[in-house]
């Protein structure tokens, strides 16, 4: 227990601490000091969530009412390649950034030309057999990112009291504008988006000038590059809906930047001829061993200490474990024995900035 108090006081113990009960339900955060308190005396256990942040679970059970008269709000500026989060109650507690998923197109383009080639391999004569969409369908490029949005939201709604949702709605003129033809798939991501939403709490829409009218006055930065991994990207924006429309003081407040790692899925074969004309199994995420892509653990080699996801496992040509950083570029490879795992794979990379 010792251990676990030095590691939080030296990683996240300057920011309010999220607590969940002993079943599991979300209460208030607490200040350091009592969070100190709880692990000492053995009331409560460490715990790491999928984003990356540090909270407590108590081992006692709770006297008064869960969150009497408290809640939290969060707010989401969507984009096209990038999302902007702000938490707050009475402060803004978390800055958050998502880079969404890219590339769908051409990984699903990349699949149909497999599987077609397989089956004229096995069958050249079989009929064209047209599946119908549905009502229900959603473009696969929409459907990564929405899944994306809901993945962090949850797991905020797993730590934190979360009652109420602020989305800058996104609209586009189909009446006097002819280019926005691709414009109806976002839509129906936002539909399914705000579906969901409306399941967990009260969802409020609010429109881009409002936005912008609130980060105005409340004399937040905003910067041009839109790529840019700093809270004046995205980030503002959400908490401008937070001071504006909720109240929130804009706080100084931690910012987080998550993104989805990008590995090969599971073929049948590489795409190339190798040498001897026999192509190998290539892609997936395991292979029956201790570490699983994606999983977070901490490596030691030359005398220096690296923390990161795993993005390469051993095979019959190298028995060396990838080891990846937060931005997805591999930091180097290490014997299995020096990597120790930390954490299984929650399908995010974390990455604290402020």
């Amino acid at each position: 227990m010792e251990k676990a108090v030095k590691l939080a006081t030296a990683l996240h113990f300057s920011d309010r601490i999220p607590v969940v009960s002993k079943d599991g339900k979300p209460l208030m955060p607490c200040k350091p000091s009592k969070a100190r308190k709880l692990l000492e005396q053995n009331n409560a256990v460490p715990r790491w969530s999928k984003l990356g942040l540090f909270y407590l679970q108590l081992l006692i059970e709770v006297n008064s009412g869960y969150n009497a008269n408290q809640s939290f709000i969060l707010a989401n500026d969507p984009g096209s390649k990038f999302d902007g989060f702000a938490l707050g109650c009475k402060y803004v507690q978390l800055r958050m950034m998502a880079v969404l998923p890219s590339k769908v197109h051409e990984k699903m383009e990349s699949r149909k030309n497999l599987r077609r080639a397989r089956r004229f391999r096995n069958t050249r004569r079989r009929p064209c057999r047209p599946r119908s969409q549905g009502p229900d369908w959603i473009a696969p490029s929409q459907l990564a990112k929405v899944q994306f949005r809901l993945a962090i939201v949850k797991e905020l709604c797993r730590l934190f009291p979360v009652t109420h949702f602020i989305v800058e709605d996104v609209r586009f003129d189909h009446y006097n504008k002819r280019y926005g033809k691709y414009f109806s798939t976002v839509e129906i991501g936002k539909t399914v988006y705000y579906a969901e939403l409306r399941k967990l709490g009260i969802l409020v829409l609010v429109e881009g000038w409002q936005t912008k009218l609130w980060r105005q006055a409340a004399g937040l930065k905003k910067c041009s590059s839109k790529s840019k991994l700093a809270p004046e990207s995205h980030a503002n924006d959400a908490v401008a809906m937070l001071v504006g429309l909720a109240g929130c003081e804009p706080d100084n407040a931690p910012f987080w930047v998550y993104r989805r790692p990008e590995f090969a899925r599971r073929s049948l074969h590489r795409q190339h001829f190798q040498k001897g004309g026999i192509r190998p199994k290539f892609g997936g995420t395991c292979n029956n061993g201790i570490f699983r892509k994606g999983d977070f653990v901490v490596a030691s080699k030359a005398g220096k200490t690296y923390k990161g996801w795993v993005c390469g496992l051993p095979t019959i040509d190298t028995n060396m474990v990838g080891v990846m950083d937060a931005n997805g570029k591999r930091i180097s490879q290490f014997t299995p024995s020096k990597v120790r795992l930390l954490a299984r794979s929650g399908d995010v990379l974390s990455q604290r900035l402020q």
